[in-house]
């Protein structure tokens, strides 16, 4: 019972530090990629799964905050959309489905 209390606390800090993040990030980049490694820190620790929507906002290899057109690359090709660091270099590939016209 306590340790599902602590990782809901742990949850809500970890999306708070990448709001913070984002926010923060126009006027201090290193700032957000500190609020992002935290968050991280605070993941491992607790053993959390992190949402997708959390997962796309920054780089696993190097743990910076991926704000695309600043920090990464986003190009999207038939079949899939292709995310680069331009931090590291790291690529990740996601698939995207065809459309599926129904009528």
């Amino acid at each position: 019972m306590v340790a599902e209390e602590q990782k809901k606390i742990a949850m809500e800090r970890v999306e708070w530090l990448f709001r913070q993040a984002e926010e923060i990030f126009g006027e201090s980049p290193d700032l957000a990629d500190r609020y992002v490694r935290l968050a991280w820190n605070i993941k491992t620790r607790y053993n959390l799964r992190l949402p997708r929507q959390i997962k796309l906002k920054f780089c696993r290899k190097c743990i910076s905050f991926w704000r695309p057109g600043a920090t990464s690359r986003v190009r999207k090709s038939p079949g899939r959309v292709t995310i680069t660091c331009l931090k590291c270099g790291r690529v990740l590939r996601l698939p995207h489905p065809k459309k599926v016209n129904n009528g």
